[in-house]
């Protein structure tokens, strides 16, 4: 799949669809499909890498988060959890 491809949400798409104003089979309770869910999750990290890139971060800063990340997915959870227990 190429970069465009990740990046640009077709209208008719999986990911529209899911956010497109109630319509969507994530908003209706109904179970995503595997493909739609790779969409889904392929725009999302497509849009985290973007925003680090906005951030100031070079390549290969964002590509070393994305493997810490997939090494050591509790130590993200944690860290959002404790994120979000001191806004609230």
């Amino acid at each position: 799949m190429s970069t465009a491809s990740i990046l640009s949400v077709a209208p008719g798409s999986a990911l529209a669809s899911a956010f497109g104003g109630g319509q969507g089979a994530a908003l209706s309770g109904e179970a995503l499909s595997g493909e739609d869910r790779l969409e889904i999750a392929q725009a999302v990290m497509a849009g985290a890498w973007r925003t680090l890139r906005a951030a100031g971060f070079h390549e290969a800063e964002v590509q070393a988060l994305f493997d810490q990340v997939a090494d050591r997915p509790e130590d993200l959870a944690r860290r959002l959890r404790k994120m979000a227990n001191a806004v609230g």
